[in-house]
């Protein structure tokens, strides 16, 4: 084709379409021959069409198999461990136990030792089942009993709090008279009236107490919420403080309508994807947020766990286990009532209720995966209208009837309760046996030891997911991990395994996206085109002191600026009467949160604004955003102790922001326009001119061919193109998001 065109792309997950355009906009016509027997020769065709293909899959499917897979690695790790610790003594006693455990899931043909999985012989075998119905009728007995007992039975309790140590959401010690939903509630209070920066804070004041009790109470979940809400008569039943209360009780919370969403956005702290639904959430709204909903949730497990350590006797050194034995003996006690009920009232629906795994009766929530809720559901439907269920129906409501040891909200249980009851049996038995007294810190740290996630996965070799730099090839164990990582290199290589690369300058890293210097250019690239109509009803441009004093005056005292906010300061700074803004919709997207946080946090304003500073508070924001382990914040942080008092340093620790910026420091405030020596964040902050402002945004900035910004870039982009692309240079772009860029 001689003549000229353009060729239009259409690039979707599933298909390409395209098209091809004269200089006019017309789509291109060409005759083309057709093949074949027929009468016609030609036929005039348009050059468009599209490729349809099959979407691609995400990674997340491998990388969950591969985090179960490391997951049940080190499971076992802590098992063999155990198992090491108990060796030479269990020979004493038992030396098939390990083996027979070790064959306990094959077929009795397949079995090396005795068919027994546990002990020797039959008759051992049931006196331990009868003794000890479930591991938790052990682990209550051995922590409380003071008599020496069997190897083996210490062994079976020790190995099952390692294998299922809980969770390592709080941080230090825990004292679990004191994991009060009280003083959690309190910090949700505080956070939410930081966050929310209402006229009016929710009152701190408010009984906490009560709130506490009302919150345990067994009670339906929506009857709590609303029970808790009374005492806020200030608060609305569908505004946002009643949908936290709903999340903490553990219903959904919806929040479309507060954050003025365009799709419905409900959350539930119970669900497998909360994180992820979060994560979508506070792309939308602000990371300011997520404190708020991290302390929420916070109460929620304060609360859950409460429903879990039922049993309050003080008499035992068990109480996780002592309230999983009470649940399973009124478990048993429920069942008997409630068969011998259904026998009397329904006989017809016996054996779809106990006996038909299809339904979702007690057969299937047993054997079949039924959930508690939609078993909770087939109860509801099936008693609703039977004379003498109250008993069952009230239980139910209260989400107490016929519960399981094991269920979803185990997972609110700390690792330091699990820890508390093996302290306790080895503190019984280690006089017994001083093999325990000897290899108990061993034991402790087998079932508190995790590898960072600034560590990563310890693979060995050019594993292309680890990153982790050893002192040696040793062996790792959780008593010398110290000894061989270095966890200072291992940090630093995450930090840059984290960061990804600037598009415009490819060999510079991108900035934290509440980096203060991020957030500032991208409140004044929004605000360099921002306009007025004034009261002559000429548009007005902003010259660079007003946008210097919007900035100070509005968005270094308010998380969020709108256009009120911006008129109201134009009327009074400038006795504009009737400015209408031009160039923003209800609010400016862009915000200088981060700089508000740090005052919060008591960083005085004369420090904040020192331009000598601007170094020290971006290090502190990359280390914000890059770890979430206070531990390791606390370390990164240690070298500023000379610029902050520990008050401050210790409310930093506690700070964590999350994401990324597209741009580097290096082309916002970096490279220089070679005439005026200007860099872009000097342009958008002052860009006057006569007899109308410039003020041109980032993309006109780059693209001025009056300025040197677009050869410094092409300069950077063209480093080495001369040299074979390698995949490591594809790796540097960054390609998580799909919709990033669009």
């Amino acid at each position: 084709m001689n003549k000229d065109y353009t060729i239009g792309l259409d690039i979707g997950t599933a298909s390409v379409g395209w098209a091809v355009l004269d200089p006019n906009y017309d789509l291109i016509k060409k005759n083309m021959k057709i093949k074949g027997n027929g009468s016609k020769k030609k036929s005039k065709k348009n050059f468009w069409g599209v490729r349809l293909f099959e979407a691609g899959e995400t990674a997340e499917g491998t990388r969950m198999k591969r985090t179960a897979r490391r997951r049940y690695t080190r499971r076992r790790n802590r098992i063999r461990y155990l198992q090491e610790i108990f060796q030479i003594e269990m020979a004493k006693v038992d030396k098939n136990f390990f083996y027979r455990l070790d064959d306990s899931f094959l077929v009795p043909e397949e079995k090396r030792n005795e068919r027994h999985p546990i002990f020797a012989t039959l008759e051992e075998e049931i006196a331990y089942h009868e003794q000890f119905p479930t591991i938790y009728h052990l682990r209550k007995y051995l922590a409380d009993a003071s008599e020496q007992v069997d190897l083996r039975l210490i062994y079976l309790a020790l190995a099952h709090i390692v294998k299922f140590r809980g969770n390592f959401l709080i941080e230090g010690k825990l004292n679990i008279e004191n994991s009060s939903v009280k003083e959690t509630f309190r910090t949700f209070i505080q956070a939410y009236n930081q966050t929310f920066n209402t006229q009016e804070n929710i009152c701190e004041s408010t009984d906490i107490e009560k709130i506490s009790v009302l919150l345990q109470e067994r009670l339906s979940r929506q009857k709590k919420a609303e029970n808790v809400l009374k005492l806020f008569p200030e608060e609305k039943t569908n505004g946002i403080f009643m949908q936290f209360l709903k999340m903490i009780v553990g219903n959904q919370g919806s929040f479309k309508k507060y954050f003025q969403l365009d799709e419905e956005f409900k959350l539930q702290f119970s669900k497998d994807e909360y994180e992820d639904q979060l994560e979508g959430l506070l792309a939308l709204i602000g990371d300011e947020y997520a404190e708020v909903f991290a302390d929420a949730k916070t109460v929620y497990d304060a609360v859950e766990l409460s429903g879990i350590l039922t049993v309050k006797d003080l008499s035992t050194k068990a109480k996780l286990s002592a309230s999983l034995v009470k649940r399973y003996e009124d478990h048993k006690a429920d069942l008997e009532k409630f068969k011998s009920f259904i026998r009397k009232e329904l006989p017809d629906k016996y054996f779809e209720v106990f006996r038909d795994e299809q339904k979702k009766g007690y057969a299937g929530y047993i054997e079949n995966s039924v959930t508690q809720a939609d078993f909770y559901k087939y109860l509801e439907n099936l008693l609703k209208n039977v004379e003498g269920a109250d008993y069952f129906l009230d239980k139910v409501r209260k989400e107490d009837f016929l519960r399981k040891q094991r269920t979803f909200d185990n997972g609110v249980i700390p690792h330091q309760i699990h820890l508390e009851e093996l302290q306790a049996i080895i503190g019984k038995q280690k006089h017994y046996y001083p093999f325990l007294a000897e290899n108990q810190s061993k034991i402790e740290q087998i079932l508190t030891f995790r590898i960072p996630y600034y560590v990563g996965p310890l693979a060995k070799g050019n594993s292309r997911f680890a990153w982790s730099s050893r002192r040696n090839e040793e062996a790792i164990t959780p008593w010398n991990f110290t000894e061989i990582i270095d966890e200072g290199k291992s940090a630093t290589a995450f930090i840059e395994k984290m960061i990804n690369y600037d598009s415009y300058l490819p060999q510079e890293k991108v900035l934290p996206k509440h980096s203060m210097l991020y957030e500032k250019y991208m409140v004044f690239n929004e605000l360099t085109r921002v306009s007025y109509v004034d009261d002559r009803g000429e548009i007005q441009y902003f010259s660079s002191i007003e946008k210097q004093e919007i900035f100070n005056e509005l968005f270094k005292k308010n998380r969020k600026v709108d256009c009120k906010l911006l008129e109201k300061f134009l009327k009074n700074h400038y006795m504009i009467e009737t400015a209408e803004i031009k160039g923003v919709e209800q609010r400016f997207n862009a915000s200088y949160g981060t700089y508000q946080d740090l005052i919060k946090l008591g960083v005085s304003q004369e420090i904040l604004d020192d331009p000598a500073n601007e170094a020290l508070f971006e290090e502190v924001i990359k280390i914000l955003t890059v770890f979430e382990d206070r531990k390791m914040i606390r370390e990164q942080l240690s070298k500023f102790d000379s610029y902050f008092d520990q008050n401050i340093l210790n409310k930093l620790v506690r700070r964590h922001y999350t994401g990324w910026g597209r741009l580097s420091a290096e082309l916002i405030n970096g490279i220089r326009d070679k005439q005026s020596k200007k860099t872009i964040l000097d342009y958008l902050m002052r860009d006057d001119d006569f007899p109308r402002n410039k003020n041109r945004n980032l993309m006109q900035l780059i693209n001025d061919e009056m300025l040197s910004f677009k050869e410094i870039i092409e300069q950077h982009q063209s480093v080495d193109q001369s040299a074979d692309l390698h995949w490591i240079d594809v790796n540097k772009v960054d390609t998580k998001r799909a919709d990033t860029y669009r």
